[in-house]
């Protein structure tokens, strides 16, 4: 018999998609391709575990799925890439297949890859674990090593909370209210705007330079932008909130020895940096505060984690037409459709792809799109040297013009705070970048906290 478990509450909000496109410059053949991709499904559960609907709910079958399905389409111009990744997003997963598919636009010198993951069992850093050894096993015959489907029991661990009995009475009236929660028939009509932009090759120098000199992560600063330029665009409007998602992988804390840094995960913890803070303080010296505050913020919310996916396993899940009630509510109560919050998401810098490879990693993108939420999102990591955002936002979140300034007001404020000497503490002088090799971890340590 199949083992099944229901999917948790977490799990059933996460429904939506990542896709991931590379660009390779090589040659490789469709027999390779699908051993790598066969390759990487026996290492993930996840990717060999199917979703089924029964009358009680969505459960996860294990060890079900079929092959990672492969699609090959002729590559006749460079932004064919655009329909497929656009088409890849916007479908959603069968339930007879894994969670997990991939598209090869095919050409003679150079191939796109578009790689397309369930946000349930995939966050971010996942999706880029999944790149990186498909593109390793494309030109290595290394078999990778399977592990141990990661559960929300997982996350627990041996957590108790204090006042059990308080808990459970919290849980119980909680879900007597999601209970009366009505089931809309609407299907709701998520249209995400991208935008995506780097820094030039001297301005991200210059800023991981700045922020080393300061002795703080890059991601402080980015944040402490973040929210000067959302008042600049939004005013009154801007979102109360920015939710910073935190790798629960990193560093391999103790009471979540489950998880390790190469397995696939569908969700941790996040940090929440209230806006509008300290408006008068000097950049500089407000993103050594932000630094500090996130710090102590991510040590606590690694703690928090067993705890708060114990409650999670307390409630009922909501059903797909609930949360279509809740968002159309939401659309109601807050017409800019935010709903008080923007995600800033930092992947930190990738390498997805070994120097001895017999093809060369040309670009790389990032796409998100949820099924029955609205998404506010800006996204960061450095490729190749320099820094790059994507933004993604439903139109009911910013309009077109209003996310084309938040990019403009943002780039400028970085460059105006980095470049410019009559807003530094210290005198500027940025070092060449050597070219060496760091551990993985380390330069995620650098970019987030």
């Amino acid at each position: 018999m199949k083992q099944k478990r229901k999917l948790s509450t977490v799990e059933h909000i996460l429904d939506g998609n990542i896709t991931c496109f590379v660009r390779l410059e090589g040659s490789f053949s469709q027999d390779q391709l699908r051993s790598a991709l066969s390759r990487v499904q026996r290492k993930h559960p996840a990717l060999r575990t199917l979703i089924r609907e029964e009358p009680d709910g969505l459960y996860y079958e294990a060890d079900s799925a079929p092959e990672i399905p492969l699609r090959i389409v002729p590559r006749v111009t460079e932004d064919d890439y655009r329909r497929e990744c656009q088409a890849e997003l916007t479908t959603a997963f069968a339930y007879n297949q894994p969670q997990l598919r991939a598209v090869w636009l095919q050409s003679e010198l150079e191939s796109d890859l578009i790689f397309t993951t369930s946000h349930r069992i995939c966050d971010g850093m996942s999706m880029l674990t999944i790149v990186r050894e498909i593109l390793r096993s494309l030109h290595s015959g290394e078999e990778l090593i399977p592990y141990e489907p990661i559960t929300p029991r997982d996350m627990i661990g041996d957590y108790q909370p204090p006042q059990l009995w308080k808990r459970k009475l919290t849980a119980g009236l909680m879900n007597a209210l999601l209970r009366m929660i009505p089931t809309s028939r609407h299907t709701p009509e998520n249209k995400e705007y991208f935008l995506q932009w780097d820094l030039d090759q001297a301005l991200s120098d210059a800023l991981k330079q700045r922020c080393k000199t300061e002795g703080i992560s890059v991601h402080s600063a980015l944040v402490v932008a973040l929210d000067r330029v959302l008042f600049t665009v939004l005013n009154k409007k801007s979102p109360k909130w920015i939710d910073c998602p935190i790798d629960a992988r990193r560093g391999r804390r103790g009471h979540l020895a489950a998880l390790k840094s190469d397995m696939l995960f569908f969700g941790g913890g996040s940090l929440k940096i209230r806006t509008g803070l300290a408006p008068e303080k000097q950049f500089w010296a407000r993103a050594k505060m932000m630094s500090e505050e996130m710090r102590k913020q991510a040590k606590q919310e690694l703690l928090d984690i067993p705890g708060r996916y114990h409650f999670y396993e307390m409630l009922h899940p909501l059903s797909s037409g609930q949360m279509q009630s809740i968002v159309r509510l939401g659309d109601t109560l807050k017409p800019n459709g935010s709903w008080n919050r923007i995600t800033l998401s930092n992947l930190g810098n990738i390498v997805v792809c070994d120097s001895d490879a017999p093809f060369r990693l040309k670009d790389l993108r990032l796409y998100v799109h949820s099924f029955n939420t609205r998404v506010l999102a800006l996204g960061t990591y450095a490729f190749n040297g320099q820094i790059r955002f994507y933004y993604v936002g439903d139109e009911k979140c910013l309009s077109h013009t209003q996310a084309d300034k938040l990019k403009s007001e943002f780039t400028a404020l970085l460059q105006h705070q980095v470049l410019h000497a009559d807003n530094t503490t210290h005198e500027l002088r940025p070092q060449p970048v050597r070219n060496h090799k760091v551990g993985w971890t380390k330069i995620v340590d650098l970019w987030q906290f």
